[in-house]
């Protein structure tokens, strides 16, 4: 009986150890069928793992956009803010909330416009020590814009209503001043296409002269004077480097190279443009003073989506963030330079901080005035288009306007168009890229 017993004893073991074996091959049978049937599905418990730093780090270390920016007013001279898109509607609110801030107006003397020209400083002059408020006092900042075919972005003038209207409530010397930085543009100077092209060529210093320009205003950083730079990529970053280790120099980089500690640089997460190659562009297309028509490239999300994901697992809250020595600060560098950009950097090379605001898909450009188009200005716009653009190319705005003359192409162009959604953000690749294996 006792052998009988051990017998019993052993088989039940046996059997035991069988039914082990037998559970984890058909669960790894069944997770290797997952793999085949949904690579996806498959990728989850991973993808989580990459996700959760980013939104620990967030949920600890994120601010209120406004808290953050007010922080760093007190330890820097110059706040260096990059839109990123220079028709966005979003971050134009917040100036607009920052300028209506007592903490900030108390601090803040300077407030620099990269698109305004140099030349135009006598008309917000005009505008801003005016008793009474006139609009049609900034009509010849918006219309003499460095692309030559006005500026009728709608964010622009509200901002300055926005300013115009605190000042008014604040003493003579404490208002706020803002300082065109952009070039000088003098369009009735520029009569033939080889005028525009020399205009155009002189551009290649513009990031220098607003570097002097503002230094100039901000007393050398030796005063104690403060300001906040409105601007965009290309001119914000601190310190991207090419491949032969030199840096592309632009405003934010001087800044950041030769006065340390004095500046900040703060972007707005946005559509990141990602340049593939420099390309050569058919004869037939008209050259523009911004030079995209020079370039393959495409919007992407940064880091493939894991920023949207991670801002989207705290529920979209606006949020702002530093990108020192963090794992958001540690993401590849993605941007206008990338495709000449040494390997190994990362965002914190570009910027010092973030600041999210609202998911990509929900972003708006802003409105487009009419009101700087009178009539004298449509006249004086026909006489640039002339200028801008051969009679190929102008054929060419005919047909895809459906207009056939000059005229109609100018009438056509000067309308009023509300905000709307931004369509790049609406065709970019899903936020889940990043859970995907690269090839």
């Amino acid at each position: 009986m006792i052998n009988d017993y051990r017998e019993g004893n052993a088989n039940a073991a046996r059997a035991k150890f069988i039914s082990v074996i037998l559970r984890k091959w058909l669960y790894a049978a069944a997770v290797l069928l997952l793999m085949i049937v949904n690579p996806l599905a498959a990728q989850e418990t991973g993808g989580e793992q990459k996700l959760q730093p980013f939104v620990d780090f967030l949920d600890r270390e994120g601010r209120d956009p406004l808290a953050l920016v007010l922080d760093q007013i007190k330890s820097y001279d110059l706040l260096i803010f990059d839109d990123a898109w220079h028709p966005a509607l979003e971050p134009f609110q917040f100036y607009q909330q920052l300028v209506e801030t007592p903490a900030f107006y108390e601090q803040v003397k300077y407030i620099f416009v990269e698109v305004f020209s140099v030349s135009q400083q006598m008309n917000l002059d005009a505008y801003f020590t005016a008793e009474r408020e006139d609009q049609t006092l900034l009509f010849p900042v918006f219309q003499n814009d460095f692309s030559g075919e006005g500026w009728p972005l709608k964010t622009y003038f509200d901002l300055m209503h926005a300013i115009y209207r605190a000042n008014q409530e604040l003493p003579e010397q404490q208002r706020l001043r803002v300082v065109a930085v952009n070039s000088p543009t003098y369009w009735p100077a520029i009569q033939s296409p080889n005028d525009l092209a020399l205009f155009r060529k002189s551009l290649i210093g513009n990031d220098y002269t607003m570097y002097r320009i503002i230094l100039d205003e901000m007393g050398g950083f030796g005063e104690g004077r403060k300001g906040i730079f409105l601007t965009n990529t290309r001119h914000a970053y601190k310190g991207i480097k090419d491949k032969s280790g030199q840096y592309f120099w632009n405003c934010g980089t001087f800044f950041h190279q030769w006065h340390p500690g004095k500046t900040y640089s703060i972007r707005f997460h946005h559509l990141a443009l990602s340049v593939e190659k420099e390309i050569v562009p058919d004869a037939g297309t008209a050259r523009s003073t911004a030079g995209m028509e020079r370039y393959a490239y495409r919007w992407v999300r940064m880091a493939d989506g894991l920023w949207d994901s991670a801002f989207e697992a705290r529920g979209n809250r606006p949020v702002a963030f530093s990108l020192k020595d963090n794992v958001l600060g540690a993401t590849a560098y993605t941007g206008n330079q990338v495709h000449k950009a040494a390997p190994g950097q990362t965002m914190y090379d570009a910027n010092d901080a973030v600041i999210f605001l609202a998911p990509l898909e929900s972003l708006h450009n802003t409105a487009m005035v009419d009101i700087i188009y009178t009539e004298t200005f449509k006249q004086e716009l026909a006489r640039r288009y002339r200028i801008l653009y051969n009679d190929t190319q102008l054929k060419q705005q005919f047909e895809r306007d459906g207009v056939d003359n000059l005229e109609a192409l100018v009438e056509k162009n000067c309308l009023a168009r509300p905000a709307a959604l931004i369509p790049q953000a609406q065709t970019l690749p899903p936020a889940d890229v990043w859970k995907r294996p690269r090839n």
